[in-house]
């Protein structure tokens, strides 16, 4: 049986070889390129904050400057150049018939009132004819001129209840508190920043307005804030304990012997008239000093000058050392703003309102900043319905005197 022809297998063609070469695979991207582009995205969003941050910085740049006084070492290219000390100084007093009445108040031609100049002794009382003395050239009274009482070379050998020495001649007016407690705010620092030591002055007074000894136009500033009806204070630059911290030119160190003491006093007490005594600047290192502190007394006696003790430090001697010497003295009991936040000064003044409830009485130091002001412009208003008086610092120190002596 013949047999089907089977067909011859094919054998299967070679596959063509390519002539194209095999690319490369493709590397995917590492975590190096993803770093550098996360690195990108940081850098670019931190700018993007310093930005902001500038932003803000310069808003607060006008109350840092206010607070340069008191935190930082203070702008020294502001203060003149020290003046050859005067006898007298061209201070001019309101003809108002209340502040005529006033004791110590010397206003208008001293002459025709038949006042002596505050150096010479046995002085007539105000307002009545005395007998007539020889006036010295240099002290002979100018109209609406006052002698140089807290700013007199001589000083006045006063004492407390003296009615011609500084601290009551140059006395803001106070209102009749009675029996109600009483509140002194006592503003250090002024002068310095000039804008807002204005504002200070447009508080609502009675205030205590304490000036830097080494600002500038000292003198105009000072009349501004008596003829609003502040009392004004030297306030001066003593050492403190740091020895990073500057106080200031012309500043009382512990290290000084007797006659630099003298002399840079003399110089801050002559800047300008008008001031009713003195509180310390910083000053934790100096007042800590009995010997120094004594050499201040001596001074603040010889020109009838009272002291208000800071107490920038638990340790100062300032207060006792001038009852020692019979200098009119008080201290602070709150200051207002250690902390420049808006609630911590709130709990500040609330606490002069009980410290004044407790004792009668009650100092409250504070400084010329923003926060400052504005939460005193709102509350002083509403001391009189809480039943508390706002008197100037020798109020204060009235009443305590009085009750020192009985």
């Amino acid at each position: 049986m013949a047999r089907r022809a089977q067909p011859a297998k094919r054998k299967k063609a070679a596959p063509k070889k390519s002539t194209r070469k095999k690319s490369a695979p493709k590397k995917k991207s590492g975590g190096f390129g993803r770093l550098m582009l996360g690195g990108a995205f940081v850098a670019g969003t931190l700018s993007a904050i310093i930005a902001v941050g500038s932003m803000l910085e310069l808003d607060r740049a006008s109350d840092e400057f206010g607070r340069a006084a008191d935190q930082r070492a203070p702008d020294y290219a502001m203060a003149d150049p020290a003046p050859t000390p005067k006898l007298r100084k061209d201070y001019k007093m309101s003809e108002d018939a209340q502040v005529r009445d006033r004791t110590g108040y010397l206003v208008g031609n001293n002459e025709q009132e038949g006042n002596a100049p505050a150096e010479v002794a046995a002085l007539p009382e105000l307002g009545t004819t005395g007998p007539s003395q020889p006036k010295p050239q240099h002290t002979t009274p100018t109209p609406d001129v006052l002698p140089g009482g807290s700013g007199s070379d001589g000083g006045v050998n006063a004492t407390v209840d003296d009615a011609n020495a500084p601290w009551r001649k140059y006395a803001a007016l106070s209102p009749n508190a009675g029996n109600a407690p009483v509140i002194a705010i006592v503003i250090d620092d002024a002068g310095l920043d000039q804008p807002r030591t204005a504002r200070t002055v447009k508080l609502p007074g009675p205030v205590t307005i304490s000036y830097l000894p080494y600002a500038r136009n000292l003198q105009p500033q000072v009349n501004e804030a008596r003829k609003a009806g502040h009392e004004v204070m030297l306030h001066m630059p003593m050492e403190p304990s740091s020895a990073s911290i500057d106080p200031g030119p012309h500043a009382l160190l512990e290290a000084y012997d007797r006659q630099k003491v003298l002399s840079e006093m003399n110089w801050m007490l002559d800047r300008f008239d008008g001031y009713v005594g003195v509180n310390n600047h910083m000053g934790s290192k100096f007042t800590s000093d009995p010997n120094q502190m004594r050499i201040v007394m001596e001074v603040m006696k010889s020109r009838g000058l009272m002291f208000l003790d800071s107490r920038t430090s638990a340790k100062s001697v300032g207060f006792s050392t001038a009852n020692d010497f019979g200098v009119p003295a008080i201290t602070r009991d709150v200051f207002i703003d250690d902390s420049d936040d808006a609630s911590k000064i709130a709990d500040m003044l609330a606490k002069t309102e009980r410290v004044a409830a407790k004792q009668g009485y009650a100092i409250a130091i504070g400084h010329p900043r923003d926060l400052t002001l504005q939460a005193l412009q709102s509350w002083i208003p509403k001391l009189k319905a809480k039943g508390f008086v706002l008197v100037p610092a020798t109020e204060v120190l009235r009443r305590t005197s009085q009750r020192a002596t009985g």
